[in-house]
């Protein structure tokens, strides 16, 4: 007889539980890579200690005991200096938590100590997947699951075999030789129930998927608790006061900042430019938002899903669909006016109808999603109150402040131009700072030199930023020349390479300095189109700094890049507005593939609202009917066919081929049940003899059980005792192959063949 299938022993269960926990505690600590939460010495602690520990067990042993006693006091003293010294609640919970997950992965641990190990696994997990977004986490949480479901059913079948608990005295199981536990884990895995409990974890996978698909959406109108325990900070340039250099180094960085949808790609741009702060204060280190910008502000605390837009919109068919990354920026990127901004999740939005800008009421903590209805490409700003304003000295802070408190308790704008007062005061886009005798002389000198105001602003731009381009080169390396004054000046005094933010500052100073009102703008310029899932993916790389100027004759707000390479100001010509995807770089590679996956999961989870569910069904009903039609087709040709066969002419060559088809089959059929059958059980035989899985012995029980089923309602009668003889024999043979040793084996073939005519004579003996 076989013998049975090996089972762990009770040390092999201790050291499966160990390592476990270990795996399930890095995963959990490794989630939190896709927040933005300053963690990275506790993780790096983390990462170095946890895998030295689950490698060599006994190492916890050799901790020594003040290093227990001391451990729970120092980690509470660290994380009430971190409250004290951060006041953000959130970020020092979680590194609390990361500080008792090490404790507890470094510690010996009992039943109580893993079930620890899981609860603060799973804050770290939940709080993670409350904020990401990230595709890439589902496979870690698939992971997590699967280990933490693995330590759970480890903890259970120690504590039924063993006292459960590994935190006493020192057991024997700590001096692990993990390639012999390996090769244990194979011996006893049962490719069955393993196979079972991947079917059962990806059926659940799958019904939640379903859950996901059919269950109704709710809103919850106030935002998750956690929002609130977290500060906002951006790890960009893209704030209110932007210092030279930082718009460089942002694009220094080659992470995804925004993905954008649009109905239709031939709408999209030759050079799109995406707007997201103007600055017009110059405070000689770099460019700064003025309190007359922060008062034409609009500020609506309302959360609402659909907000209307500032500014003229452009074609209202065109849908712009923008995946807004977090850590980027509140204000959100526009290329110009729009007619509405959709979101998914309802927010506050503040809004500037003279500036054609619109910014959340925090800087979000996820990804976001919004929609953007009728938005302008052209690069041309009409501002009919700055027009009606005029080049008046800034007003004074009583007047500002009152007008501050108008723009916070007035409707939303509604008309082109915004329904208050555009300005709050008469911003600084003519104002210079007091330089000095040289640096003005200087500036008066370069004015003259490119030719003065001219016939206005686009003119001006086109002079202005040829100069610039005809005495500096671009470089994201560059440095200003040392010296006295101010730094623009020095730099345009040079021959030094600049980067965008020196070019769009210089073309600010001197259209000024010519009497031309301009200002700095910041955001994203271009984007590369995704071959793969068809949509403009922008990255950090692509942040730019560009300059809009003043064009009294058109009323309105050129944009003019003086960066070398780009257009100075907007042509103007439908080929360059509506260029569609021609104009943007392709993307075919791995990264697009990557990238491609992150898109879909936007579009078909992170984006899924009831308006996603409804399209989902519909689709589904008429893929369902499309289906259905195709199959009945199918059907009824595949009918029509054989009709069409049966209604051929009989002749004897078709009769004879007919004949053969069918002589041939059975051939086959019966040349299977002789042999076929014998010799496929055989070699499987061969392959599977182990575990107790062998067909042959299967097989035999089954024989087993039918020659007991016909013995169970029969009567022996005088005169039987050779069928009885016939049904015995053929009972101990099939004993034999069903729990015998394989050397004593008859022909499995023969013994089946017998114990079937043994069967038919028990059915025919008299009762």
């Amino acid at each position: 007889m076989e013998k049975s299938r090996p089972q762990l022993s009770l040390a092999e269960l201790y050291q499966l539980r160990w390592f476990l926990g270990g795996v399930l505690g890095l995963l959990s600590a490794w989630t939190l890579f896709y927040m933005e939460v300053d963690a990275l010495l506790a993780l790096t602690l983390l990462t170095l200690t946890v895998p030295l520990f689950t490698i060599w067990p006994h190492l916890s042993r050799a901790l020594p005991t003040f290093f227990h006693r001391l451990a729970f006091p120092l980690i509470v003293t660290i994380f009430a200096l971190d409250m004290w010294g951060n006041r953000e609640p959130l970020p020092a919970m979680i590194r609390l938590d990361l500080m008792l997950l090490g404790y507890r992965c470094v510690a010996p641990r009992g039943r109580r100590e893993d079930l620890q190990l899981i609860l603060l696994s799973l804050f770290v997990v939940v709080v993670t997947g409350v904020y990401t977004v990230s595709p890439a986490f589902v496979l870690q949480i698939l992971l997590f699951t699967g280990v933490a479901l693995c330590l759970l059913l480890a903890v259970t079948l120690s504590d039924a075999r063993g006292s459960g608990a590994t935190a006493g005295a020192a057991p024997t199981w700590e001096r692990v030789r993990w390639r012999e536990l390996w090769s244990r884990l194979r011996a006893v895995a049962d490719l069955r129930v393993v196979a079972l409990g991947g079917a059962l974890f990806v059926g659940v996978v799958g019904l939640s998927v379903v859950l996901f698909l059919a269950l109704p959406r709710f809103e919850i109108s106030n935002s998750f608790f956690l929002d609130r325990l977290i500060t906002k900070k951006s790890r960009t340039g893209f704030s209110e006061d932007v210092r030279f250099q930082e718009v460089v180094d942002i694009a220094q960085d080659s992470g995804s900042a925004f993905a954008v949808d649009v109905s239709n790609p031939a709408m999209v741009p030759s050079e799109p430019y995406w707007r997201m702060l103007v600055l017009d204060e110059y405070s000689g280190e770099g460019f700064r938002m003025s309190a007359g910008l922060r008062d034409s502000f609009y500020a609506n605390r309302e959360k609402a899903h659909s907000h209307g837009g500032v500014g003229r919109g452009g074609d209202d068919d065109v849908r712009w669909t923008i995946y807004f990354q977090p850590g980027i920026s509140r204000y959100l990127p526009l290329m110009g006016g729009f007619s509405r901004l959709n979101f998914g999740e309802p927010q506050a939005l503040s809004q500037s109808s003279s500036l054609r800008i619109a910014a959340l009421q925090n800087e979000p903590s996820k990804m976001i999603a919004y929609r953007v209805d009728g938005m302008d490409t052209d690069g041309i700003l009409r501002d009919r109150r700055f027009a009606a304003l005029g080049h008046v000295p800034p007003a004074d802070p009583d007047r500002r402040r009152l007008r501050r408190r108008q723009n916070a308790e007035a409707p939303p704008p509604s008309s082109e131009d915004g329904g208050q007062e555009a300005y709050a005061a008469s911003p600084t886009f003519l104002e210079l700072p007091e330089f000095g005798p040289a640096d003005r002389a200087r500036l008066d000198a370069w004015v003259a030199e490119i030719g003065g105001a001219g016939d206005g602003g686009g003119d001006f731009a086109r002079r202005a930023g040829a100069w610039l381009q005809a005495r500096h080169t671009y470089s994201m390396q560059s440095t200003t020349p040392r010296g006295e004054g101010d730094v623009l000046i020095r730099w345009m005094a040079s021959d030094s390479p600049g980067h965008c933010e020196l070019f769009a500052g210089g073309l600010v100073i001197l259209a000024r300095a010519a009497g031309v009102p301009a200002r700095l703008v910041t955001g994203f310029k271009g984007g590369v189109w995704n071959e793969t899932s068809g949509h403009i993916s922008v990255k950090n790389s692509d942040a730019h700094a560009w300059t809009e100027i003043w064009d009294a004759e058109l009323a309105s707000w050129l944009r003019s890049d003086a960066t070398p390479g780009s257009r100075l100001t907007p042509s103007g010509s439908d080929a360059d507005q509506h260029a569609g995807t021609q104009g943007l770089q392709r993307d075919e590679g791995w990264s697009a593939r990557v990238d491609g996956l992150r898109i879909f999961w936007y579009r078909r989870i992170v984006n899924f609202d009831q308006g996603s569910q409804v399209e989902l069904l519909r689709g589904t009903k008429a893929t369902l009917r499309e289906l259905m039609k195709v199959v009945r087709e199918q059907i009824e040709q595949v009918l029509r066919d054989i009709l069409a066969w049966l209604r051929q002419p009989w002749d004897f060559s078709r009769i004879a081929g007919i004949s053969l088809m069918v002589g041939l089959t059975s051939g086959a059929l019966a040349l299977w049940r002789s042999a076929g059958r014998a010799w496929w059980m055989s070699w499987r035989s061969r392959r599977s003899a182990t575990h107790g899985h062998d067909p042959v012995r299967r097989e035999a029980s089954r024989w087993l059980a039918r020659l007991a089923r016909v013995e169970g309602t029969r009567e022996w009668v005088p005169g039987c005792a050779g069928v009885r003889a016939e049904v015995a024999a053929s009972r101990a043979e099939l004993l034999r192959l069903r729990f015998g040793a394989r050397e004593g084996w008859a022909a499995p073939a023969a013994v089946f063949r017998r114990a079937k005519l043994a069967q038919r004579a028990a059915k025919k003996a008299p009762l």
